[in-house]
């Protein structure tokens, strides 16, 4: 249509104008349509086409933790919108500065309704000082935060919220021993049931570095250390009852006592939990698994200390069941090689094997350990060392300080597991022989060093170490996919303990820079 005749139709009825501009719009919009369809190949084309079928995207899931669910597998299965196929697509949606640096990994609510009567998607972050902010997760908007105050710039922590959907509360670290409550929506902190809740008596040499976690209606906070091992600490996990607000206390060290520890109580010190998702939960038991670190073993001569060894723990915290430790503890004490600097990779039941319940335990010797879940040293029960099912070199043998993703390939059924070491990432396979043993096969390497890696829509994630970017990888091959820094102002900051998360077609990550960025399609 030439000017004139748009002159003279927007003469007309209004009735007959509103319908022309709708036709041109729609046959715009066709037109559009028709050409992208066009510029894509045809796996794309249908993709496109399902998105513009699909009526307007509603989120509906939640990353309520650090490892996406109890197990802290690190794989959103639920994924919808990015895929090997859309994830080319993401782009800088925003860029919001926190009022600190969050050393840690976001949570996620989605669908939450405020006073004014907007509903929101919020991401909740601890930050290095203890406090807590939360983010509009559609926007960057800062909707609230919570500070601490009596923070010291020397005493940082690197703790991961935990968010509950079901009752829209998050738990959060504080650095002052105690960990808080808050309502999800006004950021208010709550003090029913005698929270906050003290998890250490001594506030200036332990803290929470890992993530929480809970699980049927218990949250489970573990202990470390600040930077340099100073004493006097004991690695601990408080288990809370959520209903009751009742505690049971597991130390790594000294463990014949149960509860919290005084300044020199205990005379041994070390064995922290500092894995980046504190403890794991067995989705098939219940039970509590994780590792420690640097610490003196004395176990295996009838003594009541853990170091360098993974635990299993009853759901409640409060019984010792089962326990690892590699054949010369003390000489990863000595060395600095922490066995726990990576928590249990609970890999899926492989009914197939003659040991269908397994995890792996990678450390900062730059080893991956498969064990067998059911009889860890292979010796019916703790206080023994060996036990291994398999030992393989982490990627390029280089430490690992990040937790393993776990991803079932819902064509194959095959299981992988993703490593990211201090100079490489890795694919590895699950593989059962003949004899129905399990095996790890390592499949693939790229040489960049990551923080812990996540799966989500079939595709790997990870946020580089020096490069300044996320990469999207194809699990099977490692292949780059997509690199943040392909679009213009997309790169992120330095990364330490930062993680993405990737949850309702959105990418979220923070930064050393206190940023946190969003990307979406």
């Amino acid at each position: 249509m030439d000017w004139a005749g748009r002159r003279r139709a927007a003469a007309g009825p209004k009735v007959h104008r509103g319908c022309l501009v709708v036709l041109s719009c729609l046959a715009g919009l066709l037109a559009v349509g028709l050409t992208l369809a066009a510029l894509l190949d045809p796996q794309e084309a249908q993709s496109l086409a399902e998105i513009i079928r699909r009526p307007a995207a509603h989120s509906s899931a939640d990353w309520t933790r650090f490892g996406f669910d109890a197990s802290g597998k690190r794989n959103n299965s639920v994924e919808a919108h990015i895929n090997a196929t859309t994830v080319r697509r993401l782009h800088v949606m925003w860029r919001s500065q926190l009022p600190g640096v969050a050393d840690s990994t976001p949570a996620y609510l989605h669908g939450l309704t405020f006073p004014d009567g907007t509903v929101r998607n919020v991401l909740y972050l601890t930050t290095k000082s203890g406090g807590l902010v939360a983010l509009d997760a559609d926007s960057g908007a800062l909707l609230w935060r919570r500070s601490n105050p009596t923070y010291d710039p020397n005493k940082i922590t690197t703790s991961s919220p935990y968010a509950d959907a079901s009752s829209r509360t998050v738990y959060s670290y504080g650095l002052d021993g105690r960990v808080h409550k808050y309502d999800a929506i006004t950021g208010r902190e709550r003090f029913d049931g005698g929270w906050p809740k003290t998890v250490t008596t001594m506030r200036l040499s332990e803290k929470e570095s890992s993530a929480l976690n809970a699980a049927n209606g218990l949250l489970y906070v573990t202990m470390a250390s600040f930077g340099g091992d100073a004493p006097p600490y004991q690695g601990h996990v408080v288990t809370i009852n959520l209903a009751t607000g009742a505690t049971h206390v597991f130390n790594t060290i000294c463990s014949d006592h149960t509860h919290l520890l005084a300044p020199g109580e205990c005379r041994d010190n070390g064995a922290g939990i500092w894995a980046r998702p504190g403890v794991v939960v067995d989705p098939q038991t219940g039970d509590v698994v994780f590792a420690t670190g640097n610490g003196p073993y004395t176990a295996d001569t009838g003594g009541h200390d853990w170091g360098d060894s993974m635990l299993i723990l009853s759901p409640d915290g409060s019984r010792l069941l089962d326990a690892y430790t590699p054949r010369k503890p003390n000489s990863l004490y000595m060395q600095d090689l922490d066995l726990g600097s990576s928590a249990p990779a609970l890999l899926p039941a492989i009914p197939a094997s003659s040991t269908p319940h397994l995890a792996v335990q990678a450390d900062k010797e730059g080893l991956l350990r498969l064990l067998n879940l059911r009889n860890l040293s292979g010796r019916g029960g703790p206080g023994h060392v060996g036990g291994e099912l398999q030992t393989l070199n982490a990627p390029n043998h280089c430490p690992v300080v990040s937790q393993p993703a776990v991803w079932t390939d819902p064509a194959t059924r095959g299981i992988w597991i993703f490593v990211s070491s201090g100079c490489a990432l890795g694919g590895y396979q699950v593989t059962v022989s003949a004899d129905h043993h399990v095996l790890l096969r390592p499949q693939w390497t790229v040489p960049l060093g990551a923080t812990s890696p996540m799966v989500a829509g079939g595709v790997v994630f990870a946020a580089t170490t020096g490069s300044k970017e996320i990469l999207a990888l194809d699990p099977h091959t490692g292949h780059v996919l997509w690199t943040s820094s392909e679009r213009h102002g997309g790169s992120i900051g330095y990364t330490h303990w930062e993680n993405p998360i990737v949850v309702n077609g959105r990418l979220y990550c923070s930064d050393e820079n206190g940023a946190v960025i969003a990307y979406g399609l």
